[in-house]
Formats: structure tokens, C-alpha cells, sequence
């Protein structure tokens, strides 16, 4: 009889296991451009379009109506976790990067490129637009 609820007990501790931590496998999906911040780090506003290209890589999208904005979209699932997305955004003007956004920081010497642009705050958010002065 204790033989019995031992193995009783063990089938039970089995199922539990199996049911709250899954016994399915799922591996990591890694899908677009993995960008680090080190990259982004380089870029300068001014940069021609073949230099960013050469800094992050070609573009996850690029919109077929506007060629003047790159998207950079990284997707990343490991397991069952919840998915990540990190997205780059870079905005040229002519040929030359005028802008970026996204979920990276800016480099602090962005702005240090040869393009003239003045900061506009417009309902809280900052903006570079080329100036207008001649």
C-alpha cells in the first residue's frame, strides 16, 4: 500500500511539472535587421545614403511612395517569452540622412553633420526642419 502511494504521489508531482512548465519546445525566431546602438552611434546628420547603408545595412523597408524614409525593424522571440521589437527610422533629405527616430538614443553628435537645420518645439515634441533663412 505505500508502494502504491509513492507511485501515486510520484505521477502526480510528474503531471504538475509537465503541466505548468510546458513540454513543448519552441525555438528563437530572429527575423529583420539587428541593429546595435554602436552603429547608430555613427551615424551623422549630412551622411549620403550609400554610407548609412554601409554603417546599418539595407533596409527592412523602404516606402515605396516616400524613398526618403528607411526602416530598420528587428524582431526577436526567444521561447515563450514575449516578443521584442526594435525599431530604426531614418529620414533623408535628397540624398543625405537628415533625421533618424525610433526606440535608439541619438547620438549626442548627431547634429554635428553639414547640414543647416533649426530646432522647432512643436506641441512638446522637438524637430529639425532645414532652416530657412538664406
Amino acid at each position: 500500500m505505500t508502494f502504491r502511494k509513492i507511485f501515486l504521489l510520484g505521477a502526480f508531482v510528474a503531471a504538475t511539472t509537465v503541466l505548468t512548465n510546458g513540454c513543448a519546445y519552441r525555438s528563437d525566431l530572429a527575423q529583420g535587421n539587428f541593429v546595435e546602438q554602436e552603429a547608430v552611434d555613427q551615424l551623422r546628420q549630412g551622411m549620403s545614403a550609400a554610407q548609412v547603408q554601409y554603417i546599418l545595412g539595407t533596409p527592412m523597408l523602404t516606402d515605396p511612395f516616400d524613398n526618403t524614409r528607411w526602416y530598420y525593424v528587428h524582431f526577436l522571440r526567444q521561447g515563450w517569452e514575449d516578443p521584442q521589437v526594435k525599431t530604426l527610422v531614418v529620414q533623408f533629405q535628397g540624398r543625405t540622412l537628415y533625421d533618424m527616430a525610433g526606440d535608439f538614443k541619438k547620438p549626442d553628435a548627431f547634429y554635428s553633420g553639414d547640414m543647416d537645420v533649426q530646432k522647432v518645439n512643436f506641441a512638446g515634441q522637438n524637430y529639425m526642419v532645414p532652416n530657412q533663412n538664406p
